[in-house]
């Protein structure tokens, strides 16, 4: 399957201009520079560093250099299908199937796929990067970085479930608004401007709910903390995650 998998892509491929990152490319400082911000935001100092210790290693962009060790050495040939995808929709191509490709990146348990388009996407609240981040936080149990935990507090961040994804969309969201705000007021302006004509086009949760939270966000001292406040697991919202908002 694997063979037949690294045929087709090739096939599809032959003759094709490959985009490639700059050969200096850092993917674990990269990583870690716009993780930072949430992971800072969103769990205290002591925690920090064994959180950022595991994304350092969580990219990966699909490129011409790993497509065919991507396929070879992935565990799992659904992910190994979705990996070759993207790589696919990274030329223009289509899938696997012959449909048009419809994902940019996912992740799995600690690791985030991106396509390589990530660096030309003309949404200027998108990054793809933050958005694969936050899922982790949900996947991830505090015992496999070393963290205290409890039966009611065994993943990074007990996210509820259908919060999940409009957890990902508002943290992404809101990290491009903090890259790009100087003062408070630029905040909620960059937060009405992804209202009324950014807003991502998604049926797995309530576009005025995401709205809100980010409106939440920009307004609080600790947008982060305010985000998780609104998605996290009822029962799990203790005093210590909504003190400082």
């Amino acid at each position: 399957m694997r063979t037949a998998l690294t045929n087709a892509v090739r096939k599809k491929t032959n003759g094709r201009a490959f985009p490639a990152l700059p050969s200096d490319f850092d993917a674990s400082r990269f990583v870690t520079d716009k993780v930072r911000p949430m992971v800072c935001g969103l769990f205290p100092a002591r925690e920090r560093q064994a959180i950022l210790d595991l994304f350092k290693k969580s990219l990966v962009f699909v490129s011409r250099d790993n497509i065919d060790l991507l396929i070879t050495e992935t565990k799992r040939l659904s992910t190994v299908w979705d990996i070759a995808n993207i790589y696919l929709g990274s030329l223009g191509l289509p899938g696997l199937n012959d449909q048009p490709v419809g994902i940019v990146g996912f992740s799995e348990e600690t690791t985030f796929f991106v396509s390589i388009t990530y660096f030309e996407d003309s949404n200027p609240f998108t990054d793809w990067v933050v958005h694969e981040a936050a899922h982790v936080f949900h996947n991830w149990k505090r015992a496999s970085v070393g963290l205290p935990h409890t039966r009611t507090r065994e993943f990074l961040l007990e996210i509820a479930y259908s919060k999940r994804e409009v957890f990902a969309y508002a943290c992404e969201a809101y990290a491009r608004i903090l890259e790009r705000a100087k003062r408070p007021d630029d905040r909620r302006r960059l937060c009405a401007e992804y209202a009324e004509k950014w807003m991502p086009d998604e049926d797995r949760f309530e576009r005025k709910e995401l709205v809100n939270i980010l409106a939440s966000a920009v307004a609080a001292r600790n947008g982060w903390k305010r985000i998780l406040g609104h998605c996290a697991h009822p029962g799990i919202i203790e005093h210590a995650i909504l003190q400082n908002i």
